[in-house]
């Protein structure tokens, strides 16, 4: 699960790069230079060197000239990696130099211990610091004000997205389904779709009774306007398709720690490499080899024959 929840928040960050802005300007208190256009740009405008140093996602804000004013890089961190501390300060100095201009840093952390850490400074010796700005439920508590929520539909969506387990869920999704009628058909079924696949399963049917309540009564919370056979049937099938994807992510996630217990139980050692191609796996026909050769070679190389 964890896998697809990374994949849908550096999704929403590609298709919504204004969610970037608005987190950076109104939870991370940042003074934003003038922009005409705030765009997701193609993740390999961080690399000078190696591929081994990517980002999630880019969001570039420009003037009207086309000029880049700031660059900001998005990264999605489900749990602590010490390694981060070392490439993040690369992604910054690289888009720095290719751009040409300032950059931030931004991580999105569903976990508040995980963001706790994330937001400590990072040192770089005599040279100074690289402070990532991380967005998580201590820094986005949930939104209940429905004036909030009209102004900031995207903040709304990434406060019930991290705030699922929140005893006061049901008025924060109310109140973000008011700020989603300020959008057009495609943005709101994009947000939605966002929060129907990362919140608990109870939450996202409590959500789906709002909507079909909507429908009845269009003026009490969104408008009809989003709520003809989408809602009917697109909402279902989305929550449905996130369940599989997360069932599909947890096997696949369960057969690479599998495969890296059985190598460590039998002391075999695992190149960084290695570790890296099996952990990034997502093909469960390709693990499940992999987790039967794993009992009988004599190198983790054998693995990929």
């Amino acid at each position: 699960m964890p896998k697809f929840i990374h994949q849908q928040t550096v999704d929403f960050f590609h298709n919504q790069p204004i969610a970037a802005v608005a987190l950076l300007r109104e939870v991370g208190g940042i003074e934003l230079p003038r922009f005409a256009r705030a765009t997701a740009e193609a993740v390999d405008a961080t690399q000078l060197t190696s591929v081994e140093y990517r980002a999630d996602a880019v969001v570039v804000l420009r003037d009207g000239s086309g000029t880049a004013r700031l660059a900001v890089i998005v990264e999605v961190q489900l749990r602590r990696d010490a390694k981060k501390r070392f490439s993040w300060p690369v992604y910054a100095a690289a888009l720095r130099a290719r751009l040409q201009c300032d950059t931030a840093l931004l991580v999105i952390c569903m976990n508040r211990a995980v963001g706790r850490w994330c937001e400590q400074p990072i040192s770089m010796g005599p040279s100074g610091t690289v402070t990532p700005v991380a967005i998580h439920s201590d820094r986005l508590p949930l939104i209940t004000d429905p004036g909030e929520a009209r102004r900031h539909p995207e903040l709304a969506v990434l406060s019930v997205a991290m705030n699922g387990d929140h005893p006061d869920i049901d008025k924060a999704m109310e109140v973000m389904l008011e700020g989603l009628n300020e959008l057009d058909r495609k943005g709101a079924q994009l947000y939605l779709s966002y929060v129907f696949g990362l919140v608990p399963t109870v939450v996202g049917e409590r959500l789906r009774e709002l909507l079909m309540t909507a429908s009845a009564d269009y003026e009490k919370v969104i408008g009809a306007r989003y709520f003809s056979e989408w809602v009917n049937k697109g909402l279902e099938q989305g929550l449905q398709q996130g369940r599989e994807q997360g069932r599909e992510q947890g096997r696949a996630e369960g057969e690479i720690e599998a495969i890296l217990t059985v190598l460590d139980a039998r002391g075999l050692d695992i190149p960084a490499e290695a570790r890296e191609r099996i952990s990034r796996c997502s093909d469960l026909h390709l693990l499940e080899k992999w987790i039967r050769r794993a009992v009988t070679v004599t190198s983790v190389d054998e693995l990929f024959v």
